[in-house]
């Protein structure tokens, strides 16, 4: 008899999900060094939300 069946199967994910806040530059900072950002975005992910994602994308 097999673990699950289509019909009932649960997935459950632990983990985090986050948002990670990104400003472009145009160029890298050097040690000690100021640099102006430019664009500000937002992006939604870290590893818990993907497999979240990619679960529900099973069905």
């Amino acid at each position: 008899m097999p673990l699950y069946s289509s019909s009932s199967a649960a997935i459950v994910v632990v983990g985090s999900s986050n948002t990670d806040m990104v400003v472009k530059t145009s160029s890298l900072p050097g040690p000690g060094q100021t640099v102006l950002g430019g664009t500000f975005f937002m992006n939604p992910g870290e590893k818990g939300a993907n497999q979240a994602v990619a679960a529900a994308r099973l069905r």
